[in-house]
């Protein structure tokens, strides 16, 4: 599909969403983010068509459960009861198979491996699973249950004198008496190959799945890093990778193992290519209410050194300040007024090429004006893969993606007729990020209805 017909599709699209969105008109008054009535229906955008019919493809329920600050580094330690059956290549599910809501409920509770809980936190979430593919793509059908629907994310609100960060995830958002905003998010790692968890590991992604790339480094973990320490590396930092804290990423692309995770102990970059070129890395991919599905499409990345996003464009940019507001003769407004903001709510994605323009310093706002941080863009090259098709009503979720079977693309995992693939998802719901959310289990794919695996991907035939 040309950029120019993407481009056309999105307006419609995005112009269908307003009007359906609040279609049984819910009575909305002063409203913050925090209290914001939720819409009645979220429609999905609609760039393509499942070809089959979803009732006839086989559904599997993957539970996924809280694991609060439980990473590769607790569960190799003696902290963990079973930490020796871990590094000797014992699969998580041999010890916890149907203990994934009494796990969950635990977890979410505080304790040791929960210091900072979220009160009122469901402890697990089924997720339904349906998978397809025809000779060209691969097809997913996601759908669990959502009270209401995370459609905002990280904002800016003038105070009356500047724009401020307003919003965010909780418990962050709450403690610093600020409403909370953030969208909810479904994600997939997967691979074709054990990844392993290191060097020499009997251990791989086959036996312990997402919790092989989570380390006590990461943001909200144990012995989080982040700043100067992030922002000063030579690798990970200014004139680097540009991050300022670590995000989820492979112990087998470090030198060393430590109690952080190695975070900074990476290996050289003929190492790093030689790893990446036989596979050794994660395809990640993260539908996202917010930042990617009003324009269509879900995040495609991947871990490996550090968590990736594909070559090309991804779905949406985040400038360190306000630099970008509504096109009033199209929207009616230049920004959101707080008090409309459940109203409004709808018309939020803020998408170059449509309703987005460039901020006018001499452009005037009032105290309680929200822009959204995030800017949408329609995505390109191999971070444009995966198209999206979510819609949330009566407090359920469902999303489609879909993407061409062979990319091409060395950033991505290649789908084959008859392999069966290792994947672990994780749900974000509730208005909160990174490790508040809910994971899965290692679980099987198999391409084609002859395969041994959980989920069965049913090949359809035009």
């Amino acid at each position: 599909m040309s950029p120019v017909l993407r481009r056309t599709i999105l307006s419609v699209s995005v112009m269908v969403i307003v009007a359906v969105a609040y279609a049984a008109g819910p009575s909305v008054s002063t409203l913050s983010p925090a209290g914001a009535q939720a819409p009645l229906a979220i429609k999905a955008a609609g760039l393509f068509t499942f070809p089959g019919d979803w009732s006839k493809i086989p559904e599997a329920t993957v539970t996924l459960f809280f694991p609060g600050q439980a990473s590769w580094e607790f569960l190799t330690s003696a902290l963990h009861p079973g930490s020796k059956e871990v590094v000797t290549g014992t699969t998580c599910q041999t010890c916890h198979a149907g203990q994934e809501k009494t796990l969950g409920e635990k977890l979410v509770k505080p304790q040791r491996l929960e210091p900072d809980p979220i009160a009122g936190k469901r402890g697990a979430v089924d997720v339904s699973v349906r998978a397809a593919f025809d000779e060209q793509y691969v097809y997913f059908r996601f759908e669990w249950q959502a009270p209401q629907p995370g459609v905002s994310h990280e904002l800016w609100r003038y105070d009356g004198t500047r724009w401020v960060p307003w919003g965010g995830p909780k418990p962050d958002a709450t403690k610093e008496n600020m409403p909370p905003s953030y969208e909810d998010r479904i994600a997939m790692m997967f691979t074709e190959r054990n990844v392993p968890a290191a060097d020499n590991a009997r251990t791989g992604f086959n036996q312990a799945g997402c919790f092989i790339a989570c380390h006590n480094s990461m943001r909200n973990m144990p012995l989080d890093v982040r700043g100067s320490r992030v922002t000063n590396n030579p690798y990970f930092g200014t004139g680097g990778l540009a991050a300022s804290d670590m995000r989820h990423y492979l112990l087998l692309t470090r030198t060393a193992f430590d109690e952080t995770g190695a975070w900074d102990k990476i290996k050289t970059l003929p190492e790093l290519d030689r790893l990446k070129a036989e596979g050794s890395f994660l395809d990640l991919w993260q539908w996202r209410a917010y930042r990617s599905n009003p324009l269509g499409y879900a995040g495609d990345d991947y871990v490996f050194e550090y968590r990736l996003s594909d070559a090309g464009r991804s779905p949406f940019t985040t400038p360190a300040r306000p630099s970008f507001m509504y096109d009033q003769a199209k929207a009616g407004f230049r920004a959101i007024p707080e008090t409309r903001f459940a109203e409004l709510l709808p018309q939020l994605p803020l998408i170059t090429g449509f309703n987005a323009v460039p901020l006018d310093p001499a452009a005037r706002f009032a105290a309680g004006d929200i822009l959204p941080r995030n800017v949408l863009r329609i995505p390109d090259g191999s971070g444009a893969d995966i198209l999206a098709n979510g819609s949330w009503e009566r407090g359920r979720w469902v999303v489609e993606l879909r993407r061409k079977l062979v990319t091409g693309n060395p950033d991505d995992k290649p789908f084959v007729p008859g392999r069966v693939y290792r994947f672990g998802l994780a749900v974000f719901d509730d208005k909160v990020s990174n490790r508040y959310h809910f994971i899965s289990f290692v679980q099987t794919l198999g391409m084609g209805e002859q395969t041994t695996a959980t989920v069965k991907a049913v090949r359809i035939r035009r």
